[in-house]
């Protein structure tokens, strides 16, 4: 049963949506933006178009990141939380970049579909079997014979393509001014967890190195001088997010532990935890501190913006939101948090302004459509707002309800108005690839 599921569950891993994972993906623009600035030199390094990337946070207390085809990075809160400054994050990033730049993540959907195959094979030949001796017992040892190669074969590929990542990883990190210390850093945190969890019966089906052989890689390779410069920017931008990060999802026992000096990332931390244990009077006079020392940050104001916003403050969340977007205009997050709270005031809601700041947000965010969908129907306009619906329910994956929604835009829109053709488009693209049931 354990070895059988190996296979399932690295399909799971590499699926492209986080819904197929049953993973708890979070937002964050500052995050997500100081990933990018660790990925960046890496993705270019290595041939690839950091404006392509796509960097996702994944909700996990565990050390880990993975990639899957399209750019997409996903990293665990647990690499962030846990790691000790930003070299052990570049160094786990520096390793996927090997993994999308050495075409593993390709080849390794051909090789689960060939992996898939074989399965199958093994059900049919054991059925065969079964039929022909009416020995249930010859059966099982078909199917379980070739689903063990199957697996063994797979694990086997994964292994040489983690070390070649690796490789690859060594390369990326001395060609963008970094020594190879952090590597060897969250080598060591990784080789705990490996001696906590590791169970002799699943080495044959094992996907990884062992982490003493891939220390042993590292520590084989010259480690050349870091450069300052950027390594104290990262490490920087490492302890804000880590203190942000551990603010909203760590302990007050562990943020009370961990930031008691007056640093700036101390303060971060302590603010988030106010707000998120309901100290908002307390809270608010924090992040207010964290202005006044950095008034040209824009995710103190966020954090404001949000803050108000949340303790039904809407019509004072406008003022900080509407800062963070000036001071980071391309940033669609801050532009959903001001419509927001543009459109939180029920009784004179300025519908045409939250479209207007919505026009620019990347129309692939389901919070987009139903922000719209709010403003079309606050101001009457019914056959708009249905379409945002159909939209909004399409994304989030109720062919139901967006069904029912396109339909009822189609009805009611003029039929040449672009709204219009486009439900009809998602009317006409359900019936012909009806999405699988939930």
């Amino acid at each position: 049963m354990k070895r059988c599921a190996v296979l399932f569950w690295l399909f799971l891993l590499l699926c492209k949506t986080a819904q197929a994972q049953g993973l708890s993906l979070i937002r964050d623009e500052e995050v997500e933006r100081g990933l990018s600035f660790y990925l960046t030199p890496l993705f270019e390094q290595a041939g690839l178009e950091p404006k392509n990337m796509r960097i996702h946070l994944v909700r996990d207390d565990s050390i880990n990141a993975f990639a899957v085809q399209g750019l997409h990075v996903f990293v665990h809160t647990g690499l962030l939380t846990k790691a000790d400054n930003a070299q052990e994050v570049v160094a786990v990033l520096a390793h996927e970049t090997g993994h999308i730049a050495g075409g593993h993540i390709v080849r390794l959907y051909e090789n689960m579909r060939i992996a898939r195959r074989n399965m199958l094979l093994s059900m049919v030949l054991g059925a065969v079997v079964a039929g022909a001796s009416g020995r249930g017992d010859a059966a099982m040892g078909v199917m379980s014979g070739m689903m063990s190669s199957s697996q063994g074969l797979l694990a086997g590929y994964r292994r040489s393509e983690e070390n070649a990542a690796d490789e690859t990883a060594v390369r990326l990190l001395t060609a963008t001014g970094h020594d190879l210390s952090g590597f060897a850093d969250i080598m060591r945190k990784l080789q705990k967890q490996e001696d906590l969890y590791d169970n002799d019966n699943a080495a044959p089906w094992r996907s990884h190195p062992m982490v003493r052989e891939r220390l042993a890689l590292i520590s084989a390779r010259p480690s050349k001088a870091a450069d300052a410069k950027r390594v104290k920017r990262e490490n920087d931008l490492f302890l804000r997010m880590k203190a942000k990060l551990d603010g909203f999802l760590s302990s007050p026992q562990k943020i009370k532990a961990l930031y008691k000096d007056d640093s700036l990332p101390s303060r971060y931390a302590r603010a988030v935890l106010a707000y998120r244990t309901g100290n908002f009077a307390d809270a608010e006079r924090q992040v207010d501190d964290l202005i006044k020392t950095e008034p040209e940050n824009p995710y103190f104001y966020e954090l404001k913006g949000q803050l108000l916003f949340e303790t039904a403050r809407g019509k004072e969340a406008i003022a900080p939101y509407e800062k963070a977007v000036g001071l980071l205009p391309d940033s669609d997050l801050f532009r959903i948090g001001l419509a927001q709270a543009v459109l939180s005031d029920e009784d004179a809601p300025d519908t045409n302004r939250a479209l207007a700041v919505l026009s620019s947000v990347n129309a692939d965010l389901p919070a987009v459509w139903r922000l719209k969908a709010t403003a079309y129907g606050q101001s009457g306009q019914t056959g708009a707002a249905a379409y945002a619906l159909a939209e909004y329910n399409l994304m989030t994956g109720d062919a139901k309800q967006a069904r029912r929604f396109a339909k009822k835009a189609a009805d009611l829109l003029p039929a040449n108005d672009p709204s219009a053709l486009k439900a009809r488009d998602i009317l006409e693209g359900l019936k012909e690839n009806p999405p699988p049931q939930r």
